[in-house]
């Protein structure tokens, strides 16, 4: 038995009031995994971090259509309607293409950051005294446990390697930002760990947008049977006035006749 269009308006408002949730959770996702991102775009490239800022915008558009489905649903409107579904149904293709995008990306990162970390690295060791570049790598080499882009012997150039390649943190210009020997100098360069931290991230990117785009697909379907049950309710209430209508038009009004009052026919007088 097919459902009504009320049971698919209840339906329609429910899928609403999900879709907005859904859209919260997926502005605290995306905007943590933009941030995780950004913190290291020195090293790794903004076009990395482009997938989670598309997905972060789509979940603040995401939150103005729950709010037009919502309007649209209780006004039951079917033109509203199928225009709202159709908004959704952008919206889920876009994630879907973030999700297609994070992967491409997630494909050819290994190139972007090796070509960004180089050049930075390059321009930082251009520089003779510790300013905030400087700093940047005395904290990725902290938090990965590694040194320079390849390995300690990056910083062969210059006689010596940051302090921070020992793992004893970023120094300020106070002390001594560079030291000539470490107790413990670790071995291994920054690019090989900070591609696959940038590889996890853009893969949960490319996850989140795709298990939204899945979930929030299922809003087109009752969308649009929510529209076919409004056209199917008109057509029935236009055949029913169409048929109450024939059906008085078609009945005999016998009133005259059985009215006792009613004067007796005669004949015409000549």
């Amino acid at each position: 038995m097919a459902l009504s269009s009320n049971c698919w308006k209840y339906l329609v408002l429910t899928f609403n009031v999900l879709f907005a949730m859904s859209a919260v959770v997926l502005f605290g996702a995306s905007g943590f995994l933009l941030y995780r991102l950004f913190v290291y775009r020195h090293f790794i490239g903004v076009n990395v971090e482009y997938p989670a800022v598309l997905l972060l915008m789509m979940a603040i558009i995401t939150c103005s259509i729950a709010w037009i489905g919502w309007r649209t649903a209780k006004s039951m409107h079917q033109i509203h309607v199928i225009m709202a579904g159709i908004l959704i149904m952008l919206v889920v293709v876009i994630e879907f293409a973030c999700f297609v995008w994070a992967m491409v990306v997630w494909d050819n990162i290994e190139i972007d950051i090796k070509t960004t970390m180089t050049s930075y690295f390059m321009d930082t060791m251009d520089i003779k005294e510790a300013n905030t570049d400087t700093i940047r790598w005395d904290r990725l080499h902290v938090k990965f446990q590694c040194c320079g882009v390849s390995g300690p012997g990056d910083y062969s150039s210059l006689g010596h390697v940051p302090f921070s390649c020992c793992g004893q943190g970023p120094l300020d210009s106070i002390q001594k930002p560079y030291v000539a020997d470490c107790t413990t100098l670790f071995q291994r360069g920054c690019g090989n760990p900070l591609h696959e931290y940038a590889k996890q991230q853009l893969l949960l990117v490319a996850m989140v947008a795709l298990v939204a785009s899945v979930l929030q697909s299922t809003g087109i379907f009752c969308t649009f049977f929510l529209a076919h049950a409004i056209r199917e309710k008109r057509r029935a209430s236009i055949r029913n006035s169409t048929i109450a209508r024939e059906a008085t038009f078609a009945a005999p009004d016998d009133s005259l006749l059985a009215s006792p009052s009613a004067p007796a026919p005669t004949l015409p007088k000549y």
